[in-house]
């Protein structure tokens, strides 16, 4: 449901976006608009999952507490959730169970901050796309 929510608003902002540069440039320039906003858009999204995912990283390993656990099972813990459940596993019995616990723990406090910063940026992007257009821009009247 979420990723149909977030697949609906990216395309129509995305529509919104390439209409709005497109109907600004003038005729000569529009095929280097569409390579630069094609740049800007591929660059955007991996930046943003790069980004995102580092932050949610960091603060999953800063919410892990210290793990009775060798060195290696500890680091292999701190590299990711799932690597943790797999421990887990491997551990079993009340010590997997609290082992997982705090992982999921940690995750959940990691994750959320990083949702809120990737509800913040587009949020901030828009207003300041809001800003920057002329307010008498009229995108169909000068269509390419």
């Amino acid at each position: 449901m979420a990723l149909g929510v977030l697949g609906c608003g990216v395309g129509v902002a995305t529509t919104a976006a390439s209409v709005t540069l497109m109907a600004s440039t003038p005729k000569e320039h529009v095929s280097g608009a569409a390579a630069v906003e094609e740049t800007c858009y591929e660059l955007g999204a991996a930046m943003g999952v790069a980004i995102l995912g580092s932050v949610a990283a960091a603060l999953y390993r800063t919410h892990l507490p210290e793990l009775a656990l060798d060195g290696a099972t500890t680091a292999s813990v701190r590299d990711s959730v799932g690597e943790a459940a797999h421990v887990a596993g491997e551990i079993g019995g009340p010590a997997g169970a609290l082992l997982l616990e705090k992982a999921s723990a940690a995750f959940t406090s990691g994750m959320t901050p990083t949702f809120l910063l990737a509800a913040i940026l587009p949020l901030a992007a828009a207003a300041l796309a809001w800003a920057k257009i002329p307010a008498d821009l009229r995108p169909t009247e000068n269509a390419h």
